[in-house]
């Protein structure tokens, strides 16, 4: 590694965006932008990240390099059975209550991660081993973890899971729970308030603001009901994780030495302390749905004012209160 391979890569590059090859113009940017970091070229740093994102967005542009796949997936009469008998099982019961604890453990809901690493792991495209691969944002930034073959067939292996389960099961369960007049048993927002205000595992001051939440989802103002539910949760999440012994002090040597509260991340998900608590398919679960860069990201998007208003949606506030409700069947603290 050299200044000398730095020049060739960012030629190689010129030669590329000049040639209006803009997603290989895009690769070797982001080659040279490894080679100028490891290098510490300040200057190159710079110039390499502003023409990744640029030739991305000319390639998204163009048209040329990327083409739009559209899956579907039918049902066989016979799934569409086992679906329904599914559903049936699970509102069976005239009890609200009992009805949203059955969600929170129904194995139907929940990511299996070892299913899905066997699977992907089977369905492994060729192309996937020998191409370069790469997911881009919409706003022209290369997203991480994108570049391993064998990691982003995985993650769009799990994605795809995911959406299935939740447009399939949970959305749709949970859609006529709530507004289908012909279900005997409805999930009210009676119900579900004095099923979170009863779980004990939420202080006062934070029930007030979920509760506030929960009426947001079922006056279906999604926008506010994701920006209040999502950060509740991570608050949540950690509150549960100290009680059950996990350290969630962090110590700042800015100034002095100060201590607060850590910040959820996918580290901590994916720490063997973490996983012993919640469980390793819960914990990559809620990884994927609040931080995988190759994921939903939704406590990033929400975090950092990202998220677009198609994204605040039934769908996707019902997947963060499917999260609570994993949480509530699983921990039961009594007050003391």
């Amino acid at each position: 590694m050299s200044k000398t391979d730095l020049k060739i890569k960012i030629e190689e590059a010129v030669r590329a965006e000049e040639a209006d090859q803009f997603l290989n113009a895009a690769f070797f940017y982001r080659d040279a932008l490894k080679l100028a970091v490891k290098l510490g070229d300040s200057q190159l740093i710079k110039l390499c990240k502003v023409k990744v994102v640029e030739m991305n967005k000319k390639a998204i542009e163009s048209g040329k390099d990327f083409n739009e796949i559209e899956v579907t997936q039918e049902f066989t009469k016979e799934e569409q059975w086992a679906i329904k008998k599914i559903i049936d099982s699970i509102i069976k019961s005239n009890d609200p209550k009992t009805i949203l604890q059955v969600i929170g453990v129904h194995p139907i809901f929940s990511m299996n991660l070892k299913e899905t690493e066997d699977l992907a792991n089977k369905t492994l495209p060729v192309f996937y081993q020998f191409g370069n691969t790469s997911t881009i944002s919409d706003e022209g930034h290369s997203v991480s973890g994108s570049s391993d073959p064998k990691y982003a067939w995985f993650m769009d292996t799990y994605g795809r899971n995911q959406l299935l389960i939740l447009n399939v099961y949970l959305a749709r369960l949970m859609y006529k729970l709530m507004f289908d007049k012909n279900f005997k048993t409805r999930i009210t927002l009676q119900s579900m308030s004095e099923y979170f205000s009863n779980s004990r595992i939420i202080n006062s001051e934070n029930l007030e603001i979920i509760l506030v939440g929960l009426q947001k989802y079922f006056e279906k103002d999604y926008v506010s009901a994701m920006h209040i539910l999502v950060p509740q949760f991570e608050a949540l999440f950690l509150s549960i994780a100290q009680k059950c012994g996990i350290d969630i002090v962090a110590v700042d040597q800015n100034r002095d030495i100060a201590t607060r509260t850590r910040t959820l991340s996918d580290y901590h998900l994916d720490s063997n302390v973490f996983k012993a608590v919640f469980g390793v398919d819960f914990c990559r679960q809620i990884k994927f749905i609040l931080f995988e860069p190759l994921g939903f990201k939704i406590r990033h998007k929400v975090a950092h004012g990202e998220i677009s208003p198609g994204e605040c949606n039934f769908t996707n506030v019902t997947l963060i209160i499917y999260l609570y409700l994993v949480l509530f069947s699983h921990v039961n603290f009594t007050e003391e």
